[in-house]
């Protein structure tokens, strides 16, 4: 396995470096808006757009890899996301910056296809989950240290916005390097939304419903911290406590999925997430540590099934799909995003602020009821076809005799 990680050590510190730049870029135009006046229906068009432009990017992303490979789909999105970030610093401009912003989330997905289906390529199935666990770890790195960074690099500087073009240009230099063969694409690539829910329910539903609810209880926590009666540095240390967790616990699940079934794993994440999530709107959390702990053990089950529920996935595909059922995995995942925190926000506005756990609980709830109908429905189909002969199979009407997922 370690010579394995060893092999994409330049995909993994191309992507840590990347996203870096890209979780200090974010913030920093944000706060830059606010301190020009913009109004905030203005400001708050600029994730929006962004999250737009990954979906776009997402369809994209699979005609350009099939087009002109890995390595230079990558390198393009990188001198891209390069260059609008030094137009950003260069046009002190919302609606500017608003399309900017648009034009990097088509960029980032294209680069998050890119290094996606580039690992789960060259992974084999006994490793996959905990290889695909250690990849997202490496990223969420990024996402952790990105604060500290910004804050060092605004306090000494002031540049951090061109400190951020640095990171995104020198992030075109490992995997320029790589001697990691890119993966093939075959001719004819037709995985898609209908096709990966027919062939893989259980990872499309998961997805979505990852994309869905976590991008909300992540981007609205700290508002739940400060209206439960935390102070702004303890909402935002809910924050911290949901990324560590899911820093923490990736790789032991991902090891834990390739031992066991993956679904099993899947299962287990869904429920305890949601069984935490609904604690987090009983008196217990109103304690600040019980509250930081919860959230840490809610992080490490919700944000860490994503890459599990590729694998899965990818495990059910042959390799030429790979690239194509990685893009289709990740659009399903922003599309939920998009949507996710808007319907969460409203549910807080007109019930309580409580609403935005409930409605986590429900929805990854009803993700494990429904990979576990799956995994109970595979289980009988198997015992039956143990005892019955080839014609007898032929004649049940499981649909179309498609894989057990």
């Amino acid at each position: 396995m370690f010579q394995l990680i060893f092999s994409i050590g330049a995909l993994l510190l191309s992507i840590v470096i990347l996203q870096l730049a890209n979780s200090m870029v974010a913030p920093t135009i944000v706060l830059n808006a606010n301190s020009a006046g913009s109004s905030l229906a203005s400001i708050g068009m600029i994730p929006t757009i962004y999250g737009l432009g990954f979906v776009f990017g997402c369809f994209w992303a699979r005609k350009l890899l099939k087009t002109i490979g890995h390595i230079r789909s990558f390198t393009f999105a990188a001198a891209l996301l390069a260059s609008l970030t030094l137009m950003m610093h260069l046009i002190p401009d919302t609606f500017a910056w608003i399309i900017f912003r648009g034009l990097m989330g088509v960029a980032i997905a294209i680069i998050m296809t890119c290094i996606d289906s580039w690992v789960g390529h060259v992974t084999p199935f006994e490793m996959r989950g905990r290889v695909m666990g250690f990849y997202s770890t490496f990223t969420k790195l990024a996402y952790v240290g990105a604060p500290a960074v910004l804050a060092y690099s605004v306090t000494v500087n002031e540049k951090a916005i061109i400190f951020s073009v640095l990171l995104f240009t020198v992030s075109l230099i490992p995997v320029c390097l790589t001697k990691l063969p890119q993966p093939s694409i075959g001719p004819e690539v037709s995985t898609t939304f209908r096709a990966l829910l027919k062939d893989t329910p259980s990872a499309f539903v998961s997805v979505f419903v990852l994309g869905f609810t976590n991008t909300a209880v992540i981007n609205l926590l700290p508002v739940y911290g400060v209206e439960v009666g935390f102070i702004e540095s303890q909402a935002l240390l809910l924050l911290t406590a949901a990324h560590i967790g899911g820093l923490i616990l990736q790789w032991p699940l991902g090891l834990l999925s390739d031992l066991i079934n993956r679904r099993k794993v899947m299962i287990v994440g869904f429920m305890i997430s949601s069984v935490v999530a609904i604690s987090m709107t009983l008196p217990i959390a109103a304690n600040g540590q019980f509250a930081i702990i919860l959230t840490f053990i809610w992080g490490g089950a919700a944000l860490s099934l994503y890459s599990i529920s590729l694998s899965h996935a990818i495990d059910h595909v042959e390799s030429e799909e790979t690239v194509t059922v990685c893009a289709t995995i990740l659009t399903t995942w922003s599309i939920g995003s998009i949507f996710g925190p808007i319907v969460a926000g409203v549910l807080m506005e007109y019930f309580s602020v409580f609403a935005l756990y409930l409605f986590c609980a429900v929805f990854h709830g009803l993700a494990g009821i429904f990979i576990l109908f799956r995994v109970m429905t595979s289980t009988t189909r198997l015992n039956l076809e143990k005892d019955l002969s080839e014609e007898e199979i032929d004649s049940l009407t499981w649909p179309q005799n498609r894989p057990l997922v």
